[in-house]
């Protein structure tokens, strides 16, 4: 009896020592452990590029849209809806909604607030009110009793076919500033001679 189970013991760590030198299948059990790492690292990547690219895309926007109305000594609807138009082509080739809005804003001395001299946006956005205090934390040292500033802000529900599934969409908003460079004010008009 003693024999038998020698024997069985040999056997089992014969086996084992075999079972532990053997490479057959090896390769298939490391990728079995590897790919769904690499499969989520490249999906990730991926997303993440779209998502940065879509994030530059609205800070550009912004940027361009301020630029060129600081370039103006005024602007009307026509004017702005036409820029609108331009800004989202950039931004929304992939779809999505988009918004904008387009504020000159001036310093109260007498309250001392960032306040709107005039605003228009898009996208069924709300305009602020003139005269109301700006909203968008404007460092009122940019500002002095003389001098109005262009605010241009871009905002964008991005959200690719992965990321909607998962998280929903992703709201990525930008606001640039410019001082107007061919008057101390960039005047919003409703018609000729009618400016404000």
């Amino acid at each position: 009896m003693r024999r038998s189970s020698m024997k069985f013991a040999d056997a089992i760590s014969s086996q084992f020592g075999k079972l532990i030198r053997a490479r057959g299948g090896l390769a298939a059990v490391e990728f079995a452990f590897i790919a769904p790492i690499m499969i989520f690292l490249f999906f990730a990547i991926i997303e993440g590029s779209s998502a940065y690219s879509a994030n530059r895309k609205v800070m550009q926007t912004a940027n361009m849209l301020a630029d060129l109305v600081a370039q103006e000594t005024s602007v009307t609807q026509s004017d702005l809806d036409d820029l609108f138009v331009g800004m989202e082509r950039i931004i929304a080739s992939r779809g999505g909604d988009v918004e904008f809005a387009v504020t000159s804003v001036y310093l109260d001395k007498a309250t001392n607030e960032v306040k709107v001299h005039w605003s228009r946006a898009s996208g069924g956005r709300t305009s602020y009110a003139a005269n109301s205090v700006f909203p968008g934390g404007i460092d009122t040292s940019l500002l002095d009793d003389t001098s109005y500033l262009v605010v241009a802000e871009s905002g964008y529900d991005y959200a690719s076919t992965l990321s909607q599934k998962i998280i929903g969409a992703v709201r990525m908003e930008k606001l640039a500033t410019r001082w107007p460079r061919l008057t101390s004010k960039v005047q919003f008009c409703v018609s000729a001679g009618n400016c404000s």
